[in-house]
């Protein structure tokens, strides 16, 4: 106590000093206790008086001394001296950075490491590190130690939360269980509680002591603690199931029927949630497993319960029941199997009483795609003829929100019947898997020409009037939206079906997705909150090169926080060789993110303040007993710190960073190579059947984001940087020399070839290529053990022909590229991707070239040829880019733009919006067209940066 008084009073001027901003008086002072007696606490206090400086220097200097420090892995034992280190880092980065984890968090570990029985050290060591997001060293114990550790803190907690289950338990002697709060201290009291017991137990336990504790009544969801949290009956619902304890499974689902229907005390329905979908498929499943005719029979009376008119259960409510009973009508090899005839009668029956509703089209999907032939043409002959709702036959105003949606789920059902079911089973088909075919498989074009124009008819005629003879209020959508998606879903399958190769504008593939397009862009004056008709268009945009038009329907869909993550693929994956360069039409001028690069930027913005927030939540949700989400909120922190979509992000602004000058960084990132896959293609709108690939995949432009391609965009990466040259200030030669011994020490990454062939683009595939051959090379001639083989010669020789020859490839490819005006996504994706590929090339050839006598003389000769195609790629790319730009110049692009809506391609007759005009607003669709045709002038702008310049 005496020690700590003494210091108190030594450090107390200088405190004074940092107080009131006199840093180079408090510096003085450190420096004079220094010269007298060296320590660990005063060496952090001197760079944490030099961290509160405004220098740039001097923080630069702090954080050369942390990094050194963290690399000589000393322990220091005194935490306060550890805090001062914390907060010099704090001073220099006041937002959270990953660069904390290798330092602070390395010192703090390291400390705790030094003093392992010290718990309250560890404690705020590790809350520390919890609130950073720095994972890695809170885990550093079970990582040293996993089997011990891991069963240690594993049994501890089972142990700790077994004692106060059997606490609640015995508590039933007492009968103090009837009221929760009677119960013991040290025993579980809330629902929180019990939700952490089974967590806890499912992570370390059995599932027979899960059941167990389910069906006790003082631990399962009917006690008193459980307060009749749901997610308890979930549990044991699943647990049942699993265990195939049919029989019990059957009374628990029977019961929990039952009391949904059956009046409390007070004359309420109080449970009626428990005729939740989960627990009638269960009933059903389980009576079905039994397979004799009582449970049968208790089946349908419960549904006939349901449904008794006397019965005051919601609609909602008996809704399940009425599905349950089209489920048991389709369930084959069971006691309910009847008759083939009963099944569209139950279909019809389902439709006519919740066909207003927007899920029945969801609801009656699975069950209508197990129909036979003649079930189907039955049914769609009824949908054809307007047979299933009487009352739409006789009233053809159709003008009311229960009447329209009946007609779009009968559309929908038309949609599945005639197209998506039978290209299904086409795709399936032996004839068509041995055609190895490319196209769609699509069954008829003309049932998909007539559905579409079926479709926008209804649609066009619904909105006649505005949003106000429908009474909306601003968010809603409108009723008939999903007509429109789905008529625009049909035009923009024809499109992809359509295997014609011309000139844009004027092949039915580009009429086809323009029609889809302005269909879309009238409807949104009619429903902007509409979520998945922006969806659609930024696809529809990314085909025809509309960068600017693709960013202003991606900025409609108001994205935060981890939609930033799930969504930011449609239009961010690939911005690189689509548009890297700022928007400068149809985006407002007042919006903060007018380049590809600000809207990367904010996305490793999210991911950064992620932790720190998700830190914060976590403690709210311990410290308020909100256990459950604990879990929930970590799978979403181990979710976002190793994304698909941050390394995309992190992968693309670096693309655009060597392609455009950046004043800022373009991000780093530190999730290794265990990438996880989130993005979200369930929003996307998807009418198609269940069985095959939803309506996301098959509009698919471009191969998805992948694994495999993020892992060749790093790898290419970091080629890319060994061939910077680095200036004399930052090291000159040693350091470029100490980078190439650093990439070939590095152990690249085995991936199977055949992996590209659905991954990549063949401009990437061709770029991968060529890559991979640089890569062989720099191995080959930097590493002189090599030298000595036999074959040493004949190898290289073979991999500078092959890079030339891809090169060449990728040249003849750019090319041969039809009608590049207007240029679609395709084009402008080949031309950055070869500009990309000739640029690297050029850069290997003067960095090899730049070795002198340190490579083999033969390679000499070989980098003039290597810089002789790579100038004729970049050559190439220069003419195609110049072409492009002087005939989007030329005019008459809006004329034929209307043309090719209007008419179709190659004026025929009529195209599907063309027999619409009628009802289509077409000054409208003037200003759209003038605002795509100055989308695809922005589009090439980024042209301008791909010149056939010579690197040196």
């Amino acid at each position: 106590m005496a020690d700590q008084l003494l210091k108190d009073r030594q450090d107390a001027p200088i405190w004074n000093a940092i107080d009131a901003s006199n840093f180079k008086q408090a510096l003085k002072l450190v420096d004079k206790r220094l010269a007298k007696k060296r320590s660990d606490y005063l060496e952090a206090l001197k760079v944490y008086i030099r961290s509160r400086s405004p220098l740039l220097a001097e923080k630069e200097a702090v954080l050369l001394h942390l990094d050194e420090l963290a690399e000589k892995k000393k322990a220091i034992a005194d935490l306060e001296t550890v805090e001062l280190y914390d907060e010099a880092f704090g001073e220099v980065f006041p937002e959270p950075q990953e660069s904390w984890d290798r330092t602070i968090g390395e010192l703090r570990w390291l400390c705790v490491k030094s003093q392992p029985k010290n718990e309250d050290l560890s404690l705020k060591c590790f809350q520390a590190c919890l609130g950073k997001g720095d994972l890695e060293h809170a885990k550093q114990i079970s990582e040293k130690y996993p089997e011990k550790q891991r069963k240690l803190w594993g049994s501890l907690a089972f142990a700790q939360i077994g004692k106060l289950a059997t606490a609640t338990k015995q508590a039933t002697l007492t009968r103090s269980w009837q009221d929760p709060k009677k119960l013991p201290s040290r025993s579980i009291q809330t629902p929180q509680e019990l939700l952490l017991l089974h967590r806890i137990t499912e992570a370390l336990g059995k599932p027979e002591q899960r059941l167990e504790y389910l069906n006790d009544p003082t631990l399962g969801p009917e006690s008193a603690v459980a307060k009749g949290e749901w997610q308890l009956w979930r549990f044991k619902l699943n647990l049942l199931e699993n265990a195939a304890a049919w029989q019990e499974l059957f009374e628990t689902t029977k019961s929990l029927l039952k009391r949904a229907r059956t009046k409390d005390e007070s004359g309420q329905l109080s449970e009626s949630g428990m005729s939740d979908w989960i627990v009638w498929e269960a009933f059903i499943r389980s009576a079905v497993e039994l397979r004799n005719h009582e449970p049968k029979d208790a089946v349908i009376a419960e549904v006939e319960a349901h449904l008794d008119p006397t019965c005051e259960i919601d609609k909602s409510w008996k809704r399940n029941a009425s599905l349950a009973l089209v489920k048991i009508t389709f369930v084959s090899s069971s006691p309910f199997q009847g008759q083939p005839h009963d099944r569209i009668p139950v279909i019809i029956k389902y439709l006519q009483k919740y066909g207003s509703a927007s899920t029945a089209y969801n609801d009656l999907r699975p069950f209508v795609e197990q129909l036979n032939v003649e079930d189907r043409k039955q049914l769609l002959e009824l949908i054809l003829k307007d047979a299933i709702f009487e009352e739409i036959k006789e009233d053809k105003d159709f003008k009311t929100a229960n009447k329209t949606t009946q007609l779009v789920n009968t559309y929908k059902l038309r949609y599945l019947l005639t197209s998506s079911l039978p290209e299904y089973e086409i795709r399936e088909g032996a004839a068509y898997k041995s055609s190895h075919k490319d196209s769609s498989g699509q069954y008829s074009t003309s049932l998909l020409i007539q559905l579409a124009q079926d479709a926008a008819k209804l649609y066009l005629a619904a909105v006649d009037g505005g949003r106000a003879a429908w009474h909306l209020l601003p968010t809603d959508t409108h009723p008939a939206d999903d007509l429109c998606l789905l008529s625009a879903m049909c035009l923009f399958k024809l499109a992809l079906g359509n295997t014609e190769d011309s000139e844009p504008l004027s092949d039915a593939k580009s009429s086809y997705v323009l029609q889809a397009t302005a269909l879309l862009e009238y409807a949104l004056t009619h429903s902007q909150p509409n979520f998945q008709m922006s969806l659609l268009l930024i696809r529809l945009y990314y085909y025809l090169g509309c960068g600017s038009m693709a960013m202003h329907a991606y900025q409609r869909l108001g994205l935060k926080q981890v939609q930033l993550d799930t969504l930011s693929y449609t239009l961010f994956d690939r911005i690189s060789t689509f548009h890297p360069h700022p928007f400068s039409h149809s985006v407002s001028d007042s919006s903060p993110y007018r380049t590809p690069m600000e809207s990367l930027q904010k996305q490793q913005k999210m991911y950064r303040n992620s932790r720190d927030q998700i830190s914060k939540n976590i403690w709210l949700s311990y410290k308020h007993g909100s256990y459950n989400s604990i879990f929930e909120i970590k799978e979403v922190s181990d979710t976002l710190s190793r994304t698909l979509s941050a390394a995309m992000s992190v992968v693309e602004s670096r693309k655009i960073s060597g392609l455009i000058p950046s004043k800022t960084g373009s991000g780093s990132f530190d999730g290794g190579f265990d990438i996880l896959h989130t993005n979200d293609y369930e929003t996307f709108p998807n009418f198609e059947c269940t069985q095959g690939p939803r309506f996301e995949e098959l509009c698919r432009i471009v191969p998805a984001s992948s694994d495999y391609r993020t892992r060749i965009n790093l790898a290419a990466e970091n080629l890319t940087q060994l061939l910077q040259p680095i200036p004399d200030d930052k090291g000159g030669k040693t350091a470029s020399q100490a980078a190439l011994q650093s990439f070939l020490g590095s152990t690249p990454e085995k991936v199977p070839k055949s992996s590209s062939r659905n991954l990549l683009t063949q401009p990437e595939e061709l770029s991968r290529q060529s890559y991979d051959a640089m890569d062989l090379i720099i191995q080959y001639v930097c590493d002189r053990e090599r030298w000595s083989d036999q074959k040493f010669q004949e190898q290289l020789d073979s991999h500078n022909k092959e890079l030339c020859e891809i090169l060449e490839d990728q040249r003849s490819f750019i090319e041969s590229i039809k009608g590049p005006v207007p240029a679609l996504s395709s084009t402008l994706h080949a031309l950055y991707t070869g500009y990309d590929s000739g640029k690297t090339a050029s850069k290997f050839s003067v960095y090899l070239s730049s070795k002198g006598k340190d490579i083999p003389q033969s390679q000499a000769e070989a980098n003039k040829k290597i810089a002789e195609v790579a100038q004729r790629l970049l050559q190439t790319v220069a003419e195609k880019s110049a072409a492009i730009k002087k005939g989007l110049d030329e005019g008459g692009l809006i004329d034929k733009m209307l043309d090719s809506v209007l008419q179709g391609p190659d004026g025929a007759d009529a195209s599907v919006l063309g027999k619409l005009r009628d009802s289509v607003d077409e000054s409208h669709l003037e200003l759209w067209a003038g605002d795509v045709v100055e989308s695809w002038r922005d589009s090439v702008a980024g042209l301008s940066y791909l010149k056939a310049q010579a690197y040196t």
